[in-house]
């Protein structure tokens, strides 16, 4: 079967998860954002990534840590080797209190193969509802992952170099060690190699050092968003992965706030590494 019939296949899929708002999670979270939180305090930046985490039998795990695909799940089983997380758009409707048993309903909306410098690729979109046990949505996300072909040749992986689309107003600096990779890797149970394992991300993935992770770097954005918004609500916030960012390079978060829209940007030593935007409400 080619890959263009498996993805035909598998668009609209759906899978439905439950989980619980787990406060020593959200805890733990705000631990590697180096603050400290209670459970009378907000959840904090993206905790909803932290919910919903992969179970898989280690015997379904595949050589580069992620789990096997299936033929009968939500994700299409097509024979690109390499995944990543590219971006969200997520609309915040209600407030998620720990403690909170909560649904996640997702589906595959869209399964988009191209063709790039770096060879075939499919872009997926995966819809999200998150709700609470009265079926108040709290959470609508529009999630796009990106499969593309193994790397060629013995080289490293050239980095793009995209300039700065904006001059923010609001900066802070981050460097990325690989503690803070295995802690969050730890708490969401992502068992990608390019995140721990040194070796296995330079000789099978080409990368020039440990990857941070995409959801990683969103979490830092929407922490530095938090601090320059002045306490409004953050009614919608969206991010896109532009250039890989690596452990042991300063990153700097920007924000560039116009009325009740932001700009966001991470930017690593080659340029960009990810923009983002968000809506503030009154």
């Amino acid at each position: 079967m080619t890959n263009e019939q498996v993805l035909e296949r598998h668009v609209g899929r759906e899978a439905i998860l439950a989980d619980v708002v787990d406060p020593e999670r959200m805890e733990r979270l705000a631990a590697l954002l180096d603050k400290r939180w209670t459970s009378a305090d907000p959840i904090p930046p993206l905790g909803h990534f932290l919910l919903f985490r992969p179970a898989e039998l280690q015997s379904r795990i595949g050589p580069d840590g992620h789990p096997l695909r299936d033929p009968e799940g939500m994700l299409p089983a097509i024979d690109l080797p390499r995944r990543m997380w590219a971006g969200s758009r997520i609309r915040f409707v209600g407030d998620m209190c720990p403690g909170t048993v909560v649904t996640r309903k997702s589906r595959l909306q869209s399964a988009v193969p191209k063709f790039g410098k770096t060879g075939s690729m499919v872009f997926c979109t995966v819809t999200h509802e998150i709700r609470d046990e009265a079926g108040n949505l709290l959470i609508a996300e529009e999630q796009d992952i990106v499969y593309r072909e193994a790397h060629a040749g013995p080289d490293l992986a050239a980095r793009p170099t995209v300039p700065a689309n904006f001059v923010p107003s609001h900066t802070a600096t981050i460097m990325a060690d690989p503690v803070m990779l295995f802690r969050y890797s730890g708490l969401t149970f992502n068992s990608h190699r390019i995140h721990y394992d040194r070796e296995y991300a330079a000789r099978e993935e080409g990368y020039q050092g440990l990857v941070v992770h995409g959801p990683y770097l969103a979490t830092m954005l929407f922490d530095h968003l938090r601090k320059v918004a002045g306490g409004r609500r953050i009614a919608e916030f969206a991010f896109r992965a532009v250039s890989p960012s690596f452990d042991g390079e300063e990153l700097t978060l920007g924000a560039l706030v116009d009325g009740d829209r932001v700009n966001l940007s991470i930017a690593n030593p080659s340029g960009l590494g990810m923009t983002g935007s968000a809506k503030l409400a009154d």
